[in-house]
């Protein structure tokens, strides 16, 4: 009887680790897991987020670039001057009043002020002039708190009546990234072109 408690006994120690032996992760593998999820994750988002950048850059480049065109029939067509004004966040257009002598606003909706995204940056130079960040002073320019009482005094280039238009280089650029930086500019003809595009077609 003793034997076969014994036994019994035996049999059941023997059998209880492989019983109670569990599978699992432990936690440093669980956090390792966790980190490498959220490594995955903002790849993505980084990634997701600077595509949907370029996009916008370009959308916006050619806007840019189909208002300044239509600006300058509309300057042929009413036989009116008209400005751009590049500003640090945007830009806007001016009409040039004969009677008062002096630039305003331009009524027309499509010349309406123009703001860029947040994460976008805009320069200017004109023919002979070094680039510049829109909303930089140059040399014998005023102060732009001089300026503020009367905004948009004058443009940084002009669209003329006679079909003229003051050579230009305008850039847009996500900030912190030059290699994404695109052109709108004037060529030797007067035109106002997207040298990429022109190369690609």
């Amino acid at each position: 009887m003793k034997a076969q408690t014994s036994a019994s006994m035996t049999s059941t120690r023997s059998d209880t680790p492989a019983a109670v032996k569990v599978s699992g992760f432990t936690l440093i593998e669980l956090l390792v897991v966790m980190v490498l999820l959220g490594l995955l994750a903002s790849i993505g988002l980084v990634t997701v987020g600077t595509g949907n950048q370029d996009r916008e850059l370009e959308n916006e480049v050619q806007r840019l670039h189909a208002v300044l065109r239509m600006a300058a029939e509309e300057a042929i067509f009413s036989n009116t001057e008209i400005g751009a004004v590049i500003e640090d966040d945007g830009y806007a257009f001016l009409n040039f009043n004969e009677e008062d002598g002096k630039w305003e606003q331009a009524p027309q909706n499509f010349l309406r002020a123009y703001t860029l995204p947040e994460w976008m940056l805009i320069d200017f130079r004109r023919e002979g002039e070094e680039r510049r960040l829109a909303g930089e002073n140059v040399a014998g320019d005023d102060s732009v708190g001089a300026q503020q009482d009367e905004a948009y005094e004058r443009p940084d280039f002009m669209l003329l009546s006679s079909g003229e238009v003051t050579p230009f280089v305008i850039g847009l650029e996500i900030q912190g990234s030059e290699d994404s930086r695109i052109e709108i500019r004037t060529d030797e003809q007067g035109e106002i072109v997207l040298p990429s595009t022109e190369e690609e077609v």
